[in-house]
């Protein structure tokens, strides 16, 4: 699954601009339309249309070529390799692709599920790797994240950025452009597996987009948890003046998930603890009671879910999906993985991000259960894919750090 430099920037297909609607039909088909309309806007020969019916700048924008609307209305959507691409288009497009304007709106626009990286939790050797899951149009130049200055462990993911921990410094980066930074000393200690959640909102309003880096940690080894809080815009630490206490078992369970400005870090108990990051608020939700199952916290369509599978024989799997602040039971499916195996299998829910399918890892083998389409679809077989592997989902963006 990974690649060279070379294959990150280089590709041997036509760089027209009609070419670039290939492979990319949920992002382009409404500006397909979109840039007939405007086509169509500059026809005087139209005996039903005056041209002094449309208001001036939609003139002008049917009088764009397609290359420039192209240029304007579609490469905000495309993942960052695609658009590495097509930097050899032009001039023009390589120094448009470049531009800070083109970084924010693509790191806000571009919001597809592009891979895992994953690394072996069991012994800590942070041989990282990379699982795209669309070779030819999402990556990384680095799936080893070798341009850090030592060797990490990714710590939380979020919206194209990575948190990692090194011997002493967290460092977040963009895999996609090789850019990071070290983070300052925090004031607490975090202790061996810290507790961290990564919160990046890109914003289309705000081209500056800070980040967070909230850590939830046991307080004077009392079942309080405290909060402390990185800031981006301030490049400081900060500790919250909030605190849980009404966890059953205090005890954390390494990064969280972070989606619409709340973090939610698993315990080791049957609950999850939230944190509203603005309002620095705390809630506890309670999971439901699954003797025998291991689920994941993942993002569905939008709802903090909580999903758990199991092999019920062979190669049959039972999932079931959780929703919303009570975790009720919104779905229960049975799914065939085939081909039939001797002994039952235990599996693993992999985290995903704004996608309708749940992702099951049996032994070396990766599924991903679409959920509207009802299909199994298996995206990696490999021996590398052991049951101690930790996977991140990732948003293959050109976000900045600074």
């Amino acid at each position: 699954m990974d690649f060279s430099q070379a294959d990150y920037i280089n590709d041997d297909s036509d760089y027209s601009s009609l070419n670039i609607f290939k492979g990319f039909p949920s992002a382009t088909s409404t500006q397909r339309h979109g840039i007939h309309q405007l086509a169509g806007y500059g026809f005087k020969a139209d005996a039903y249309q005056k041209e002094d019916e449309f208001p001036t700048h939609i003139i002008r924008e049917g009088n764009k070529k397609i290359k420039d609307v192209v240029k304007e209305h579609v490469l905000p959507f495309l993942p960052a390799k695609s658009l590495m691409k097509f930097k050899a288009v032009s001039k023009d497009w390589d120094k448009w692709i470049a531009s800070p304007l083109l970084t924010h709106q693509q790191s806000f626009s571009c919001q597809i599920f592009s891979g895992y990286f994953y690394q072996n939790m069991e012994i800590w050797d942070m041989n990282t790797m990379f699982l795209s899951l669309d070779h030819s149009t999402s990556g990384v130049p680095s799936p080893a994240l070798e341009f850090l200055p030592e060797v990490v462990k990714i710590l939380s993911s979020c919206s194209g950025l990575l948190l990692c921990q090194g011997s002493e410094k967290y460092y977040v980066c963009n895999p996609a452009t090789q850019d990071w930074k070290i983070l300052p000393p925090p004031r607490y200690y975090h202790g061996d597996e810290p507790a961290v959640v990564l919160a990046f909102e890109p914003s289309l309003r705000n081209i500056e987009a800070y980040y967070h880096v909230v850590c939830a940690f046991p307080m004077l080894d009392q079942p309080i948890i405290g909060f402390e809080i990185y800031s981006s815009e301030s490049n400081s630490w900060s500790c919250s003046s909030a605190y849980c206490s009404d966890l059953e078992n205090p005890s954390l369970v390494g990064g969280g998930l972070f989606m619409k400005g709340v973090a939610y870090y698993e315990t080791k108990s049957n609950e999850v603890l939230a944190f509203d990051v603005k309002e620095e608020i705390p809630a506890v939700i309670s999971l439901p009671v699954q003797f025998g199952r291991h689920g994941s916290l993942t993002q569905m369509e939008g709802e903090l879910s909580y999903i758990t599978a199991y092999n019920e024989c062979e190669n049959v799997f039972l999932i079931d999906i959780y929703q919303g602040m009570e975790m009720s039971l919104k779905q229960s499916v049975s799914i065939n993985l085939g081909p039939k195996r001797r002994l039952t299998r235990a599996c693993k829910v992999l985290p995903c991000v704004n996608s309708d399918a749940v992702a099951i890892q049996v032994g070396r083998f990766i599924y991903f259960y679409h959920i509207r389409e009802q299909k199994v679809e298996c995206i990696a077989r490999s021996s590398a894919m052991g049951s101690g592997k930790k996977f991140f989902p990732y948003i293959n963006s050109l976000a900045m750090l600074h």
